[in-house]
């Protein structure tokens, strides 16, 4: 987990105002979230953010997989949904590319407590590349969603994805992104 001195190292190397800290972070959590559902092996109950003002901000997401490969296509999908947005927005540089690497320390552990080899987790890494190219306008309409009320849910990220979908003519019912029911008690 990150500390909160690292945190605000990672802010600090960063520079960026709170709005755009906020949306930095909305992007890596829809970016877990898009890539989670488009595996169609996922549940998500919500996302919330909250902002502790020039500090830092906290995001909180509720999910779930049913195997093993869901998990490692969502665990690096944040960073990579952050370091793509970073470079569309002309903001990336060495040293935020290092921050957000930094900032996904979480995510890197968890991916190595799953035990498998480098070429696995690099395969599953390809993949939630893969599903962020292709869902990246729906990544760009949620995470301003998140970064402005705070909330998004799982059915409202099924819900953007398949409309992305619809409107590039690349929607079938076969297509349809829907979640996995929650387990009991969630």
């Amino acid at each position: 987990m990150t500390t909160e001195l690292a945190r605000l190292r990672i802010r600090d190397a960063l520079a960026f105002d709170d709005r755009r800290h906020v949306l930095y972070t909305a992007v890596h959590e829809v970016g877990h979230a898009v890539a989670g559902a488009a595996t169609r092996d996922f549940w998500m109950g919500e996302s919330i953010l909250t902002l502790h003002p020039g500090a830092f901000t906290d995001a909180r997401t509720s999910v779930g997989w049913g195997d093993t490969r869901t998990q490692l296509v969502y665990l690096p999908a944040g960073e990579l949904a952050q370091v793509r947005w970073l470079r569309e927005q002309g903001l990336w540089t060495p040293l935020r590319g290092r921050a957000t690497r930094n900032a996904a320390l979480h995510d890197h552990a968890a991916l190595a407590s799953l035990g498998f080899d480098w070429r696995t987790r690099h395969t599953a890494s390809l993949e939630a590349e893969s599903h962020l190219a292709r869902h990246w306008p729906a990544v760009v309409e949620l995470a301003a969603v998140l970064s402005t009320t705070g909330r998004i849910t799982g059915d409202a990220v099924c819900a953007v994805m398949n409309y992305h979908l619809r409107t590039r003519g690349e929607f079938t019912t076969a297509d349809e992104i829907m979640l996995l029911g929650a387990p009991e008690g969630v």
